[in-house]
């Protein structure tokens, strides 16, 4: 071997891919750290937290700000010694959206990739269950508007109230559903690569929100009992950590639960709505019930506690928590505890949903971000 070749084989052992994986190792710390701190930090910040030296933290930081990943925002102050400069994911790195649809309301949010939530607006619901024109436009607005102002939309999830199969990421049509929504897939979210959307069942996304940040954190296996209007039941069930979601985006259907009266498939989903519980801001003085509303809520509660003694006996949850514009009525939850207590092999606790209606925004929200976090580091990989 020539001392020309003995070189070259040199240099490419000087850029093996092993300083590849380092370099992409240190940028997905900073990016990590960025997002744990919700707020900007300096190249010292970072190389204390990270525990990766400060040569390579500074080298990293050129990278990203190069590739206009980061943006310095000005320096630290009121801290003693040499000024440092604060670094912060740049406005070009985009913003994710999510979308929540139900009968009554279209509900966005939206959030940097560090997980700040940036607007929160309601929209008119769609005409006659027509979700993908009514999609098409919400997104476009608000989109729109972020763009325009050199914020890229990097991901988008949408809670639909409908079962959605995991493995072709389509709404399940059900005839019984409250609110039928036609077929809906991730195709539908124009302006966006479909691999940054994420499409799933509003009960799904208010689970997981209720893991991360509300009444189930720290709780490693729990179901989510939801209930809505009219006959809208479901049950989002998180075992050792994990969403449960099943073959076909059928698990938690517990509507399809051959209790209360009836012959039909749905009879718990329509023992549920003969019980004529409508949410506080949705009665109205003709919708006067003809028993007591404790009377109400103790045969509603019944009902439902049943149908949670099915969930603790299969799966043994060490909590169940109720959501949904009904699970929420005041006065119910302590029906449900009673029935789960008196019939369960174990008495499991019941408790309320801590983020209420808008669970399945946050929890949609939450989604989009690790889409497009994902997307951004292996990108970067």
């Amino acid at each position: 071997m020539t001392d020309r070749e003995r070189g070259a084989a040199a240099g490419v052992r000087s850029t093996s891919p092993h300083s590849g994986l380092r370099r992409a190792t240190t940028e997905r710390a900073i990016l990590d750290e960025l997002a744990a701190e919700f707020g900007p930090l300096t190249r010292a910040e970072l190389s204390r937290r990270t525990g990766i030296s400060p040569p390579a933290i500074s080298e990293a930081v050129r990278r990203l700000e190069a590739d206009e990943v980061l943006v310095p925002i000005g320096p630290r102050s009121g801290v003693p010694g040499a000024v440092a400069t604060l670094y912060d994911l740049a406005p070009g790195a985009g913003v994710v959206v999510a979308v929540e649809i139900n009968r009554r309301v279209v509900r966005t949010a939206v959030a940097d990739l560090a997980g700040r939530r940036l607007e929160h607006l309601d929209h008119d619901p769609p005409d006659d269950g027509l979700v993908a024109p009514r999609l098409d436009d919400v997104l476009a607005t608000v989109g729109g508007r972020w763009t325009g102002e050199g914020r890229p939309v990097r991901a988008v999830a949408v809670s639909i109230a409908n079962p959605v199969d995991p493995a072709t990421g389509r709404v399940v049509e059900l005839r019984e559903s409250a609110f039928p929504a036609g077929v809906v897939g991730v195709e539908d979210v124009r302006g966006v690569d479909p691999s940054m959307v994420v499409l799933d069942n509003d009960v799904n996304f208010a689970a997981l929100a209720e893991r991360d940040h509300g009444a189930a954190v720290g709780t490693a296996t729990f179901g989510y009992l939801y209930v809505g209007e009219r006959h809208s039941v479901g049950l989002g069930l998180v075992l050792d950590g994990v969403l449960v979601r099943g073959a076909h985006g059928l698990a938690g259907e517990i509507g399809y639960l051959p209790l209360g009266a009836g012959t039909g498939r749905f009879r718990l989903g329509e023992a549920v709505a003969a019980h004529g519980l409508t949410p506080p801001a949705a009665e109205t003085a003709d919708d006067a019930p003809a028993e007591t509303d404790d009377a109400r809520l103790a045969r509603a509660g019944r009902t439902l506690g049943e149908a949670a003694v099915a969930v603790c006996a299969t799966v043994d949850p060490a909590l169940l928590v109720l959501g949904g514009p009904v699970g929420l009525i005041p006065g119910l939850r302590p029906h449900v505890e009673a029935t789960v207590a008196e019939l369960a092999p174990r008495p499991v606790p019941v408790v309320a949903g801590a983020l209420g209606e808008t669970a399945p925004l946050w929890g949609a929200l939450a989604e989009a971000r690790h889409r497009a976090w994902e997307g951004l580091l292996s990108g970067r990989g």
